[in-house]
């Protein structure tokens, strides 16, 4: 919570000084601290602060930290349910994605508006901020 805290107030300093106080605590967390780590680069990048954001990928890329697909795993009725970032294998994944896409477009009608600066990569030209956030 207190890093997804930083991150949403995109609070490098906070954030850095978490994954430094993990690193010295939890060392053989590996998995935990690079989430954490691609978290802080993540919003360096969203900062301005390229060049910082720059090292700390360089130093996971030095490690051979691989990231994992992104789980998010919710209990409906007793059951869980694990959805995986970009997965297309469920049987119904086309209506899901097209349910997705027009609640999207209802939402933006009302008003809603996208926050680009999340997005910490170059937008290739087949995509939009919708379609990355």
């Amino acid at each position: 919570a207190l890093l997804s805290g930083a991150r949403n107030q995109k609070n490098s300093k906070l954030l850095q000084e978490v994954v430094d106080r993990m690193q010295k605590l939890f060392p053989n967390m590996k998995d935990s601290l690079l989430a954490a780590s691609i978290l802080l680069a993540n919003v360096y990048a969203s900062s301005d602060d390229i060049g910082k954001a720059t090292d700390i990928k360089i130093e996971l890329h030095k490690s051979g930290g691989k990231k994992q697909i992104g789980v998010t795993v919710t209990d409906i009725d007793g059951k869980l349910w694990k959805f995986r970032a970009h997965d297309r294998s469920h049987a119904e994944s086309a209506e899901i994605h097209e349910q997705v896409d027009r609640m999207s477009k209802r939402i933006i009608e009302h008003g809603h508006k996208y926050d680009a600066s999340w997005i910490v990569r170059p937008m290739q030209p087949d995509e939009t901020i919708e379609t990355l956030l």
